[in-house]
């Protein structure tokens, strides 16, 4: 009975969660902040539908699939021309400059992860390198099946 109460407010506070984040993915102009609200968004998710499958419906799936239609816009019509300005103000060098490439190296992680294949994106890159930016590894937020381990049913 305890389980089923925490893993309820487990659910709830889940749900809370992706609503707040997609909140503020609608409320911001910042690309980066964007697809950070997103990826959290998506990942609690997609918790929450672990923690209580029998709650997925059509319009949950739904929900999953505008997010990542959101997430793909942003890259493209946000995030990219973020990464190309920021190269810009790179290249003309100064003492921002450093600040600057990290602001790309954030972007630019999630340009790689989601769109691997696009040129644009390798142009970018490359740019970026000569630069002197050092790329980052793109590291996904851990399900919560990951660290939360049901218990097995006791006796009754």
């Amino acid at each position: 009975m305890f389980r089923r109460w925490a893993e309820e407010r487990i659910y709830k506070k889940t749900m809370q969660v992706a609503v707040a984040e997609l909140r503020r993915a609608a409320r911001t102009a910042n690309a980066l902040e964007k697809l950070v609200a997103l990826e959290i968004a998506e990942r609690k998710l997609r918790d929450a539908a672990w923690l209580r499958p029998e709650r997925v419906s059509d319009e949950y799936n739904a929900g999953l699939q505008e997010i990542e239609r959101s997430r793909l816009r942003t890259l493209r019509e946000q995030a990219q021309p973020a990464v190309e300005r920021l190269l810009e103000t790179a290249e003309q060098g100064g003492p921002a400059k450093a600040i600057v490439l990290e602001a790309a190296a954030h972007l630019l992680t999630f340009l790689y992860h989601y769109l691997p294949e696009a040129p644009e994106v390798g142009a970018l890159s490359a740019r970026f390198r000569e630069l002197g930016g050092k790329q980052q590894p793109y590291q996904p937020i851990r399900p919560l099946s990951e660290v939360y381990h049901r218990p097995e049913p006791g006796p009754k």
